[in-house]
């Protein structure tokens, strides 16, 4: 909550809208302002954080309302955090035919965690398999424990498809906020988050802001860590021009000179020289995560990458992603990265290493000279839309690209009970599967008292005077073994089979 000052006014509430994936949070906010987000989302799954302003009537007086739309991939696990410590309240969607789920579960200790009150939304009761009080016990497993069931967390039940309830929802989460006061002082300059940043290619680097106190006004400077904008083009989440802004509405300026990072705090100032004069100084250049092998370790394949995305929120989403890839014996090292349009440079870039690199792009187009110079270098450009398509992709290139290796699998071991005969590579021998099974036409790695004789091949088996293809564990056999060693009573055969991965 803002220190009250001698002119502290309420300040409209900023929501964010919390749950697992397709439980419904962009359509509950489709149904609230009335347009179609999700159609616009490739896959379905929102994949920006976007904020929106509405009002609602609550006792005949019309209240504004800010509600942050936060992705529901897991991928942007920490957009959603930020979400939630930029918000004031949180409504927690829970679908009545799917209960608490993996990220319900994460939205849920996100909200705790940034410690602001949240309303339960029980969406999806239109459904033939909703089923409210399983819902309302799977919540109680884990704390959380509803208004008029013992507890005191504000919920209703809601079909955001075709709004049962939502206007309710709406007035809960007007409730909660008048019990919580919360206030601001319109005279201070404005400070706030950034909650999304991107680059336009038409009008240069632009952010959406989230005012949390105060006013921004044309003339003014907006300063977000070391990012600078002077306010000339400040326009309303729905395109609308105006010349200031005020808490809680969530606007886009654009102007930047350098793009800010997501979750960013800014603030205003007077006037450009201000801002430049409370400009940090540049840090020195972070160190990119290495996956260099240390001494003694194996050396990994390490899959060059360039990534070029639409927003700053993608990429950083992407960047997640693709720290996850990868096993023992490789990963995906992005090179270089970026916001905007795939250009020659980025081909160049995937081009630098020793081995060639492939440009993957995020909702975002490729210029004609990129696709020309790619395609006579024999570079990859691939682009996507959805972000799990990407990271499929990713693992793909990554199993593809990675070297080969020879690995052995056991499959039994037996010992030699009797040398029946011996002739250059050809030995007859009798023996007891201990472990496992022996097969014909396996490899046999032959060792003696401890020590490794040789490696063999199972060129016959017999069981009960009968040829057979295996023998296993407690069988005795007879068999012929081609080796250019001698095996004798008391040695171990261990049966083996190898192949490239």
């Amino acid at each position: 909550m803002t220190n009250k000052t001698a002119h502290q006014t309420e300040r409209p509430p900023i929501v964010v809208v919390m749950g697992h994936v397709d439980h419904g949070k962009s359509t509950l906010l489709d149904f609230i302002r009335k347009t179609n987000i999700v159609a616009r989302e490739a896959g379905g799954i929102t994949q920006h954080v976007a904020a929106y302003e509405v009002e609602h009537e609550k006792d005949g007086q019309a209240k504004r309302i800010t509600f942050i739309d936060t992705p529901g991939h897991a991928a942007f696990s920490a957009i959603r955090e930020r979400g939630a410590n930029v918000a004031d309240i949180a409504i927690l969607v829970v679908a009545a035919d799917d209960g608490v789920k993996a990220q319900t579960i994460e939205a849920l200790q996100q909200i705790r965690e940034a410690k602001i009150p949240f309303v339960v939304a029980i969406n999806k009761i239109d459904k033939p398999n909703a089923n409210i009080e399983r819902t309302q016990a799977s919540l109680m497993e884990k704390e959380v424990f509803l208004e008029t069931l013992g507890g005191d967390v504000p919920w209703t039940a809601i079909s955001a498809k075709v709004g049962t309830g939502v206007s309710d929802l709406l007035d809960l989460i007007l409730i909660v906020a008048e019990l919580n006061e919360f206030t601001a002082d319109p005279s201070v300059t404005a400070e706030g988050y950034v909650i999304e940043a991107h680059r336009d290619q038409k009008r240069g680097m632009a952010a959406t802001l989230i005012i949390r106190n105060g006013t921004v006004k044309s003339g003014m400077a907006v300063l977000a860590g070391r990012a600078l904008a002077p306010v000339r083009i400040l326009e309303t989440t729905s395109g609308e021009t105006v010349k200031e802004a005020t808490f809680s509405s969530p606007v886009q300026l654009v102007g930047f000179d350098e793009l800010p990072s997501v979750g960013e705090q800014f603030r205003a100032y007077k006037n450009k020289k201000a801002a430049e004069e409370a400009r940090p100084a540049p840090a020195a250049p972070a160190a990119r995560a290495s996956h260099a092998p240390a001494e003694g370790e194996d050396v990994k394949f390490a899959l060059p990458v360039i990534v070029r995305a639409d927003t700053s929120g993608s990429l950083e989403a992407i960047e997640h992603e693709a720290a996850t890839l990868g096993d023992e014996r490789g990963f995906v090292s992005i090179v270089q990265s970026g916001i905007g349009t795939i250009s020659e440079n980025d081909v160049k870039a995937a081009m630098a290493g020793s081995t060639l690199g492939t440009v993957i792009g995020f909702n975002v187009r490729v210029d004609t000279v990129a696709t020309e110079y790619a395609r006579q270098h024999g570079v990859r450009i691939e682009t996507f839309n959805i972000i799990y398509k990407l990271t499929e992709r990713l693992t793909e290139l990554l199993k593809e690209g990675r070297p080969r290796k020879l690995t052995e699998e056991v499959h039994g071991r037996a010992k030699v009970l009797k040398q029946f005969s011996s002739r250059k590579d050809e030995h007859v021998i009798g023996g007891s599967v201990v472990e496992g099974y022996i097969a014909k036409g396996g490899q046999v790695r032959v060792t003696r008292r401890g020590t490794t004789i040789g490696v063999g091949k199972m060129r016959n088996i017999q069981s009960h005077k009968q040829d057979v293809s295996r023998v296993e564990t407690g069988s005795e056999f007879g068999a012929q073994v081609e080796s250019d060693f001698v095996i004798m009573q008391g040695d171990t055969l261990e049966c083996f089979t190898t192949s490239m991965k």
